[in-house]
């Protein structure tokens, strides 16, 4: 992984792989991690569905939204690679076996995920289900795309949330997406008008509610409709990363496209710099937050 360093901005890039940029004064323990907002198709992707399709699933410009963290005081991780091509939200073995031609040492665990096709392997498109993948991968792609993109990403967020927790005594996770506006075939909530703002604790099983309660009150504060659990309780970033009992807090954010861009067009709304600002305020906010909390754990 190359370093470079910039003035006061150290950044570790991975090409195709993950970007992390740290804190560029006074860190806290507080990491936002963006893993389905990649735009990087390896030479190895190929599906009969057109690009206008295939895009649907990325929760996009969520690293831009979130890319005040630093200035902060907050580290920023983001998954260069395409959820297309591996779904970083997802567990390792949540795949539909029809997906692959063979088996690994460990029996596949399709979730309901899969069974929608967004599973860690995609099989429809997030917008109209249109078919991703023709024939099956075999067992070598599917280790290879596990081995060079999935697992070198989490064992990054690990490292980040352990150094963090042996410095301080503490770690706060927030994860950090994008959801459309109105639910999309392939969710559980399909057809329902979905809030501003979504956060997920797992139903109480990743982080304690105080951390949820900061982060709502704060972006309600804006006018912001900001619930929790209800169109997402949180996915596979949160749960494989999320030990409350062990000093780490995780949470999910999900943002309603709509807020900040034409969900038709991509195209950035002329809101969208509102939007940025008030989670780059958020980010200043929960990095106040997470270093109070590390004095006191201290």
């Amino acid at each position: 992984m190359a370093a470079m360093t910039n003035d006061t901005v150290t950044q570790h890039y991975k090409p195709g792989v993950l970007h992390r940029i740290d804190p560029l004064h006074e860190p806290a323990p507080l990491v936002f991690d963006i893993p389905r907002s990649g735009r990087d198709y390896p030479n190895d992707f190929k599906s009969p569905a057109c690009f206008n399709e295939v895009k649907t699933s990325i929760s996009m410009y969520v690293e831009e939204l979130f890319n005040k963290a630093p200035a902060n005081g907050a580290t920023w991780l983001y998954a260069c690679f395409a959820n297309a091509y591996i779904d970083a939200n997802r567990h390792e073995r949540d795949i539909d076996p029809a997906l692959i031609d063979g088996t690994l040492d460990t029996p596949f665990e399709p979730t309901e995920k899969s069974k929608l096709g967004v599973g860690l392997i995609h099989s429809v498109t997030d917008a109209n289900k249109a078919l991703l993948q023709q024939t099956p991968l075999t067992t070598a792609d599917l280790r290879r795309r596990l081995d060079e993109f999935y697992w070198p990403y989490h064992n990054e967020l690990t490292a980040i949330l352990k150094n963090m927790r042996a410095g301080t005594g503490i770690a706060y996770h927030v994860s950090c997406h994008s959801m459309s506006s109105i639910a999309r075939a392939v969710s559980k909530d399909a057809g329902e008008q979905r809030s501003d703002f979504d956060i997920g604790d797992r139903h109480g099983e990743t982080c304690n509610r105080e951390f949820v309660d900061t982060v709502q009150t704060f972006l309600s504060g804006f006018g912001y409709d900001v619930t929790i659990n209800k169109h997402f309780a949180g996915a596979e970033s949160i749960h494989k990363h999320g030990n409350p009992t062990n000093g780490i807090q995780s949470l999910q954010i999900e943002t309603r496209r709509g807020l900040y861009m034409d969900e038709e067009s991509y195209q950035k709304r002329p809101e969208f710099e509102t939007v940025r600002k008030h989670l780059g305020q958020l980010a200043a906010h929960l990095s106040d937050y997470a270093k109070q909390k590390a004095r006191g754990a201290s």
